[in-house]
């Protein structure tokens, strides 16, 4: 779907019978009145269909006349190894992209998954929801989505591997590792110090406060006041003198610590206010926010309108939509087509695959490829660290002053491995809780978002710093940033100016709603994108209210499609040698991993309902209790011949009667089939009910912390838990890289130090020798450690 929406000419390989995601739910009705699969809808359009027999001989034809293949599998790694043999001998070239639940080597590799058993096993199952309930999944299969968009990076750099060698190659991305690598701190929080993190409801834990969703006369809003400056307009703002003059609250940590003192103020001044009001009120003064919409809501929204983000598919009405592009590229647009019938396109694929295009194509060495990031927070800094990763010169430029303040070491004292720090030093995640000397290099949360980069310390506000940044952002093929559309200009790094500096240079513009539009000033986190496209309403508890989801979701999301855009850019200036601009709205890219669910509100006219952990395809599925404390494994019995494996295997005999129920009667009479199955789980380790249950063939994973994805087997065997020397730190472990290549090299190396390569980088630079850079340095222009910003007025 990634692909089609860029361009590319996606042929959809499918048995006669249709592809499976065909009978996936949700379910929409014709203007006809025939039933159809939203899922199917959204993410077969752009492509064509080919309906053949896998044992066709077409099939090696048509896998000949293939660049890429993309294939998954559930269950059964040596089928998809004997696949894989088959695409290499039909096509040498090939790359061949393999999607599936844990890959395909390891401990699990034939263990089977569904999208609740992906919530489970990335680690983002256990910390959403309420801390004295159950844990509850994402509001969709948004984990599988991502999975796909990092499958697709690892396809576009694979694509450039073998254009420039004519060597094919396997591409292997398993869900567990993909999930696992879209945490900001949660793994490195348990590698630095031992805690292992847990549900905070609608906090964002542990962390920082205010980041929330919170009632107002008419509905929710999200906030984050992140920042000081941010925190003391939101008390002046709602005027809550008293917080605003305690100087300890200035520290985020320890107004988390202090949320419900907090909360109870806000929620006070909000509860007088309509969440249109509120919004206004706040964004005026510079306090990030958002209506916490249904999706219903956001299909009517102005901002994509405006943004022509919106596709019609036929015959199901004037109002139904969804979306098409989750970025924009220059002036690439590609037509969108519907989602096409099984087979239509069948003959006309087979008579014209001599008929491809055999130009030229890209062969670039993405070690050639130079990108300047600024990225802050998290999305940003992601993008370009999948692309160091991958090989590129990610050269980040940091200001001297954006790792924080100096920090009170004392406040490390008396603690113990595995506590939760003092509230001064929590967010940065020190390794063993201590900050050290140098502390701005020690940061785990920097130190793990910023690997496989060089880093230069800039103060761009002087003269002179600004025509160094200037010279950098000259040298660049790709320049990446997440600054507002008002900030990038002002830093000169938006598309006008970054192509009076270069005709090759490309930004990548990763903003929150756009460079257009009537919202494109507004602030925005990820925690406001979330609320404001739908995803807080959909997440919850069934006859609860909304739930945020355990980790700021938006960023990752933003993150791993701005690493793809940016991949497509450098693809599209190769063929037409033209410098080709992306305009991600982060808004929109998180959209585009909900398409079949807008769909269906915009055909329906109802938003989606919490469901809990449920599903509507499958049942049972749920999240049991285990034994031992807060210990819970995630099921889904998919069909009726797990249905029937499992009352054999638990043996209860209240599920003995149910035995050859349907799924519509196992769907009527769920609960009661829950506490049967509980009384089962109840007396079983999480990991071993896991385990018995895969035994026979069902999908269920325990609902894994920080801790257990450090020492999970599937992750050690398949290297992902990295560790290495990181500078002023030590040896630690790190997540590492999701996708497993078979030749395309890939490059994890430690974050840098604050203004650790300066001179390396800088000395690249025309003019620039050894009395150049003392001078910069003896005039505050380059840095090698902090200075202390004053966010005062």
């Amino acid at each position: 779907r990634l692909f089609a929406a860029v361009g590319a000419d996606v042929v959809c390989l499918e048995p006669p019978q249709g592809a499976q995601v065909r009978r996936v739910g949700p379910w929409i009705a014709t203007t006809e009145a025939e039933r159809r699969s939203a899922m199917w809808e959204y993410l077969g359009s752009g492509k064509r269909s080919a309906a053949l027999c896998v044992d066709d001989e077409r099939v090696d034809e048509l896998l000949s006349w293939a660049e890429l293949v993309i294939s998954s599998f559930e269950g059964d790694a040596s089928a998809a190894a004997a696949f894989h043999q088959r695409v290499a001998d039909c096509n040498p070239r090939a790359v061949h992209v393999v999607v599936s639940g844990f890959g395909m080597t390891g401990p699990y590799r034939d263990w089977r998954h569904t999208p609740l058993t992906e919530w489970a096993a990335g680690g983002h199952l256990y910390i959403t929801g309420e801390p004295d309930r159950e844990p509850v999944q994402g509001g969709g299969p948004w984990v599988s989505y991502l999975t796909g968009a990092i499958a697709a990076i690892g396809a576009v750099a694979a694509l450039f591997d073998t254009n420039r060698t004519g060597i094919g190659q396997l591409v292997d991305v398993g869900e567990m590792e993909a999930a696992a690598s879209l945490h900001q701190w949660t793994l490195t929080m348990y590698t630095h110090t031992g805690y292992v993190k847990r549900r905070w409801g609608n906090l964002l834990g542990e962390w920082s406060h205010p980041i929330g969703l919170y009632p107002c006369r008419d509905g929710w809003i999200s906030i984050v006041a992140v920042a000081p400056h941010q925190w003391e307009a939101l008390c002046v703002s709602m005027e809550l003198w008293e917080l605003a003059a305690d100087a300890r609250l200035e520290v985020i940590g320890e107004r988390f610590d202090r949320a419900a003192e907090i909360d109870a103020q806000i929620t006070g001044w909000l509860s007088t206010r309509t969440v249109d009001e509120a919004v206004e009120f706040l964004q005026t003064r510079n306090v990030p926010a958002s209506r916490a919409l249904k999706m219903t809501e956001v299909l009517h929204e102005e901002q994509l309108n405006v943004r022509d983000f919106w596709r019609h598919p036929d015959g199901f009405g004037p109002d139904a939509r969804l979306p098409w592009r989750p970025f924009v590229v220059g002036s690439v647009s590609p037509e969108f087509r519907p989602a096409p019938s099984i087979g239509q396109h069948t003959d006309d694929v087979l008579a014209h695959l001599d008929d491809r295009d055999d130009s030229p194509r890209p062969a670039l060495d993405l070690s050639t490829v130079r990108v300047v990031e600024c990225g802050v927070a998290w999305a940003g800094p992601l993008a370009g660290r999948f692309l160091g990763d991958l090989g590129a010169d990610v050269v980040k430029v940091e200001h001297p002053g954006s790792r924080g303040l100096p920090v009170d070491a004392s406040k490390a004292e008396a603690w113990s491995w595995g506590e939760l720090p003092h509230p001064q030093i929590r967010s940065q995640v020190f390794a063993d809780n201590m900050p050290g000397v140098r502390w701005w290099n020690r940061s785990g949360v920097f130190n793990k978002m910023n690997r496989s980069k060089r880093g230069v310390s800039l103060d761009v506000k002087q003269p002179a710093g600004r025509e160094i940044f200037r010279q950098l952002l000259a040298t660049a093929d790709l320049v990446l940033h997440n600054y507002s559309p008002r900030g990038a200009r002002s830093m000169e790094m938006d598309a006008a100016s970054v192509s009076k500096l270069s005709d090759r240079a490309m930004t990548l513009s990763m903003t929150g709603y756009g460079v257009s539009g009537p919202l494109a000033a507004n602030l925005s986190y990820g925690p406001v994108l979330q609320g404001h496209a739908g995803f807080d309403d959909a997440t919850g508890y069934v006859g609860a209210g909304p739930t945020r989801l355990g980790v700021a979701f938006p960023d990752p999301v933003g993150g791993v499609h701005g690493a793809f855009a940016g991949l497509v850019a450098l693809w599209y200036r190769e063929v037409t040698g033209v410098a080709h601009h992306v305009d991600l709205s982060q808004l929109e890219t998180l959209m585009s991993i909900a398409g079949e669910m807008f769909l269906t509100a915009s055909v329906t006219g109802e938003a989606p309902v919490r469901h809990g952990n449920r599903s509507i395809d499958i049942a049972p599925q749920n999240v049991y209790r285990c034994a031992g404390d807060d210990s819970w494994v995630a099921v889904s019995v998919t069909g009726d011949d797990e249905w029937r494996a499992l009352v054999d295997a638990i043996g209860d005999v209240e599920l003995i009667g149910h035995r050859e129920a349907s799924v519509d009667r196992r769907r009527a009479i769920e609960p009661e089939l829950d506490v049967a199955i509980e009384r089962w789980t109840r007396r079983q380790g999480r990991h071993e009910a896991a385990a018995a249950l895969q035994r026979i063939g069902i999908a269920a994973f325990p609902a894994v912390t920080n801790a257990d994805l450090a020492s999970d087997p599937q992750l050690a065997a398949r290297g992902f838990v990295a560790e290495w020397d990181q500078p002023d730190v030590g040896v630690r472990g790190y997540p590492g890289f999701p996708i497993h290549f078979e030749h395309a090299p890939v490059h994890v190396r430690p974050a840098p130090q604050l203004g650790g390569d300066n001179d390396a980088v800088l000395r690249e630079l025309p003019g620039m020798d050894d009395a150049r850079l003392e001078q910069l340095r003896r005039d505050g222009v380059v840095w090698d450690h902090p200075i202390i910003v004053d966010w005062r007025p």
